[in-house]
């Protein structure tokens, strides 16, 4: 999960030989890198490149919105900068847009912002008429798939409403938490739209309040800036603020209390929901080691639902970890069965290791390790000595649920990881099961990008 850095860096102790290490699999850069491109797309068309606006058709456009030509179309929500031409002088940053391939041909209808790497976040590959009544009519789509389709509210108080592409959102995050939402902003366009993104789920989810947050890289990248005061819709996240907003949602009949304004993310993690259910039947009786613990959701499962002998949960960040002490107390955990420590993830392990100690179930649930494509060598090599670490202090016969919320490595890449960690540290591994979030976390066909969680179950001998 992309968390609090529980692990500070890669394992210097750890053997390097990682056998057949692929290269890394093909992907968009990152909203958030630097843009090596030097021409700059500009509201007012321009020529960009002579020759390949040279091989562009003139436009027969029709209708309301402004045009976007692009000199290169390629099947994906996302469309660069490098791959835009020419622009229609009175489009506006933030705005739809009618989207032409560089035939003439309707490419379909987009979200402008020329600010960014990423110039268009397309919302349909067609030639529907899309005005700004999408928004509402989408939030609604998404409402109904929670509601109606999934039934999520029968089982949690707290699950994801909106998930960006998946849900023909881009740029917007959306998790219910109990009667508040938390909103993630990643695009300028849906900043612009706060006020009515707000007003929209407070009126179809029937919420006491509605909080906008958005990472400052984010914002940097997108050329917006989200101050503290908000609208009466609702209320920017203070990040600094001395007093926190926190709530307690239920999950499978436990409790958690979230952290609404100062918690990761949005402040929990609804995507491990399912998984974290399915730990339980592995966990009776067994001995449970759960790194980066976070709020301790997997271990609380495991010690409450699975009835686990004991549970030791790990992570760097002290505040996290006060949290995790008060949902094992909102769950009747007696701190004999739930023990917390605060440590570095790499450190523990080894300390664990020569402490010739070993465990029944192991859980390894990261943050983010490979953010940016620039990251992805070192990133892997975290991957690889951390699994190699939990996989020696794994019981033969025992399980090692292993999880990576990098986008960048995909699930052929994370599997030859785990293959290599398990060669390295001398252990047969099965993999019984890959999963990733529950289904309030769709994956759009034309973003396969979005599958961002891989979690394998591994049986270790």
């Amino acid at each position: 999960m992309n968390k609090n850095p529980s692990v500070n860096g890669i394992d210097d102790s750890a053997d390097r030989s990682i056998s057949n290490h692929r290269s890394p699999s093909p992907a968009p850069p990152d909203a958030t890198e630097p843009s090596s491109i030097a021409e700059q797309v500009s509201v007012a068309p321009r020529p960009i490149n002579v020759p390949a606006l040279q091989r562009m058709v003139a436009l027969q456009h029709q209708g309301p919105l402004p045009w976007v030509q692009l000199r290169n179309a390629v099947y994906n929500n996302i469309v660069f900068r490098k791959m835009v031409g020419r622009i229609a002088p009175e489009a506006a940053n933030g705005g739809l847009v009618r989207v032409y391939d560089r035939d003439g041909a309707i490419f379909g209808t987009g979200l402008l912002n020329t600010q960014s790497q990423i110039a268009l976040r397309m919302l349909c590959h067609n030639t529907q008429s899309v005005d700004e009544e999408f928004l509402p009519t989408r939030l609604q789509n998404a409402v109904e798939l929670r509601h109606q389709t999934l039934q999520l509210a029968k089982i949690a108080t707290a699950y994801r409403i909106v998930h960006a592409e998946g849900d023909g959102l881009p740029g917007l995050i959306v998790d219910r938490l109990g009667d508040y939402a938390v909103v993630e902003l990643f695009a300028l366009a849906m900043y612009l739209r706060r006020d009515r993104i707000a007003q929209t789920l407070l009126r179809l989810l029937n919420l006491k309040e509605v909080l906008i947050r958005a990472d400052e890289k984010i914002q940097n990248a997108e050329g917006f800036r989200l101050e503290n005061a908000f609208g009466p819709a609702g209320r920017h996240a203070n990040l600094d603020a001395p007093t926190r907003l926190s709530t307690i949602i239920t999950e499978n009949t436990l409790r958690f209390q979230v952290d609404l304004t100062n918690g990761h993310k949005t402040g929990f993690f609804c995507d491990q929901r399912d998984n974290r259910l399915a730990l339980t039947h592995f966990c009776h009786n067994a001995h449970v080691l759960d790194v980066c613990c976070y709020t301790g959701g997997f271990g609380i499962y495991a010690a409450k639902l699975g009835q686990a002998s004991n549970v030791t949960a790990v992570d760097l960040d002290e505040e996290s970890l006060a949290l995790a002490r008060r949902n094992a107390n909102l769950n009747q955990i007696a701190p004999a069965v739930y023990q917390m420590v605060h440590a570095d993830a790499f450190a523990y392990l080894r300390q664990m290791k020569q402490n010739i100690r070993s465990y029944d179930v192991l859980v390894l649930d990261p943050p983010k390790l490979v953010p940016t494509r620039l990251d992805f060598a070192e990133g892997r090599q975290k991957y690889f000595d951390l699994n190699k670490l939990a996989l020696a202090l794994v019981r033969p016969g025992g399980l090692l649920l292993t999880c990576s919320c990098s986008g960048l490595v995909d699930i052929a890449e994370f599997t030859s990881i785990i293959r290599g960690a398990a060669r390295s540290a001398q252990r047969r591994v099965q993999i019984l099961n890959q999963t990733g979030p529950g289904m309030d976390h769709p994956v759009a066909t034309d973003y396969l990008e979005g599958s961002y969680l891989k979690c394998l179950w591994c049986r270790v001998f």
